[in-house]
């Protein structure tokens, strides 16, 4: 029998053959000072911020408020007055001060016979309501510019001197902005709606030392009526208002 030898480029392939794949490769240990790997944190959804809230001192709901009853469908205006306000004494033109708390004046006005009013907001913004907004208060006594002011409107008052000097705290005019919306909104009121206690009595005082001198300038120069006006139909708050 003839013996076949294997050529040389046979016996090559055989040997590649049998050569074993490299092995596969190990993945990298990290140093063992090196810091464990951080979790990503699951993004965070934004909420969007509360409201702000009324916050109303409100007499007991058995208190006699007195005031005449009528219809929200009455309501079509609301007067912004100031505490303080112009008078003569000793031939000059004096404000009366203008003293305390939203409750001390809702008080104060609780003594008063013809003299009420439906809100007093004071310097801190802290509101205290006197009477409820479907019963009449007396805050405009007079009704030559419009007819039956009180019959038709509800009152607001600012803790203010009313003289054009003394400034209205941020936190008062916020109040008042939130107050204003909040009764605009449930009467569906328009912002000219809003009105000045000056704007509905034009009537004059006698001359004080020579000057002339007008029954009432409240709430005064410094009130931002545009300001307050556009937060009509805005209702950047959540309730509760009313009565």
């Amino acid at each position: 029998m003839t013996v076949r030898v294997p050529s040389l480029a046979l016996l090559a392939l055989l040997l590649a053959a049998c050569v074993s794949a490299p092995p596969a490769p190990q993945p990298l240990k990290p140093p063992a000072d090196a810091a464990p790997p951080q979790a990503v944190p699951a993004p965070v959804l934004e909420q969007a911020a509360a409201p702000p809230v009324l916050v109303i001192d409100r007499l007991p709901d058995d208190f006699p408020h007195g005031g005449d009853p009528r219809e929200a469908a009455d309501i079509d205006l609301i007067v912004i007055h100031s505490i303080g306000g112009p008078t003569c004494k000793d031939g000059a033109i004096w404000f009366t001060p203008a003293n305390g708390s939203a409750v001390f004046w809702r008080d104060w006005f609780l003594d008063q016979g013809g003299k009420s009013i439906h809100y007093v907001i004071g310097r801190d913004g802290d509101i205290a309501q006197q009477r409820p907004e479907l019963r009449t208060a007396g805050h405009v006594s007079f009704g030559g510019i419009m007819t039956e002011v009180n019959r038709r409107s509800i009152g607001i008052e600012l803790v203010n001197r009313g003289d054009g000097i003394e400034p209205f705290p941020v936190a008062q005019l916020e109040a008042a902005r939130m107050l204003v919306a909040d009764i605009a909104a449930r009467y569906a009121l328009p912002p000219e709606a809003l009105v000045t206690h000056a704007a509905l009595d034009d009537r004059m005082q006698p001359d004080c030392g020579g000057q002339p001198l007008r029954r009432n300038l409240d709430p005064g120069p410094l009130f931002p009526l545009e300001d307050v006006r556009a937060a009509v139909g805005a209702n950047p708050f959540a309730g509760p208002g009313g009565d």
